[in-house]
């Protein structure tokens, strides 16, 4: 499998620059990419967003101990994340068959990747009854090294209709296996929690309680693995400008429409003390349709009759239409390609 799928860096322009003197070209392709998915923090606003959160059971509760205006809230106060974009490199290989007029290029490439990952999140809770207000404060904290292995399947056809101009379409396949060691702290006060423990008392006339001692924080060792996948289709053209007895400079610009299915991230949870495994947790996360710019920019050089060099940049932006992420938070594959083509 590693052998046959990877990353999107082959275009129809491989081996296109000058007329097609055979019917198929092989060759191996390089390519290091950046992925920026780590980066992206517009679903985690979405507490915040959502404004303070009322918690019923215990307001009904507290209100009937207390009275009508006793009310139990909690608000997400934020989360912060720091990681670093994933760098992929990866290698594969391509094969383009066709005609001066049309042809068809595949492109396979794999690749490995890995980032660190920190991520913050902070609550409070806010008991109020009458004149009373009682706050509890909690952090939850996430410190992990992600590991990826990138799959990238890419299938495109090239129609030229000149020595300088050629429309090409064609659909790509990418699977991202992700996964990471994460180390899991978190710290919560309890002060509500005895007022709860003690409302009949309360109601009796006892004065308010001494605040609980606090409960050191909780920590756990965890490993999550998820599988995610993004198909896409896309069209656009090719402009060829030569610059030098065998050399052609070249432009190639897309439109893309791509979807990312629902998927499942695993989290296994051990004990710290003795590594012991204690569950396995199992959410669903809501996928991605995007579309947005793939465009590439780059030269060929004919290095033999039958052999050239291709180099280029690429950078494709995916904007989210439906999903998790904001429209503005785009996800962003860019870097450098390098092959070599033999014509057959």
């Amino acid at each position: 499998m590693k052998r046959l799928l990877a990353c999107g860096c082959g275009l129809a322009a491989i081996a296109t620059a000058t007329p097609a003197a055979a019917d198929v070209t092989i060759g191996p392709r390089f390519s290091y990419y950046f992925d920026n998915s780590n980066l992206r923090t517009s679903s985690l606003d979405d507490g915040q967003l959502d404004g303070p959160q009322i918690d019923e059971t215990a307001t009904r509760l507290l209100q009937d101990a207390f009275g009508d205006d006793a009310l139990l809230v909690e608000r997400d106060e934020g989360t912060g994340v720091r990681a670093d974009q994933i760098g992929f490199p990866m290698v594969g290989a391509m094969v383009n068959f066709g005609d001066d007029r049309d042809r068809v290029t595949i492109t396979a490439m794999y690749g490995e990747g890995s980032g660190s990952l920190s991520e913050i999140r902070s609550i409070s809770r806010e008991l109020s009854v009458g004149d009373i207000v009682v706050t509890d404060l909690g952090t939850f904290n996430a410190i992990g090294e992600v590991d990826t292995d990138r799959y990238d399947l890419e299938v495109t056809w090239q129609r030229r209709t000149s020595e300088n101009f050629a429309f090409f379409a064609g659909a790509r396949y990418e699977r991202l296996e992700t996964s990471g060691d994460v180390f899991l702290r978190a710290a919560l006060t309890n002060n509500i929690q005895g007022i709860l423990d003690d409302a009949a008392a309360i109601v009796a006339g006892d004065p308010l309680p001494e605040p609980p001692n606090q409960p050191p924080p909780e920590e756990a060792f965890a490993f999550q693995r998820a599988v995610l996948e993004t198909y896409s289709v896309r069209a656009g053209v090719t402009a060829f400008v030569p610059f030098n007895e065998g050399s052609v400079a070249f432009f190639n610009g897309m439109l893309h429409a791509s979807h990312q299915p629902d998927y499942d991230t695993t989290t296994d949870f051990f004990q710290p003390a003795s590594g012991d495994f204690a569950f396995s947790e199992t959410e669903s996360v809501t996928g991605e349709t995007s579309f947005g710019p793939d465009i590439a920019v780059g030269a060929q050089f004919t290095l033999a009759e039958n052999i050239a060099l291709d180099i280029r940049y690429r950078a494709i932006l995916f904007f989210p239409l439906a999903g998790e992420q904001s429209f503005s938070d785009a996800r962003v594959n860019h870097g450098v390609n390098l092959g070599v083509s033999f014509r057959l």
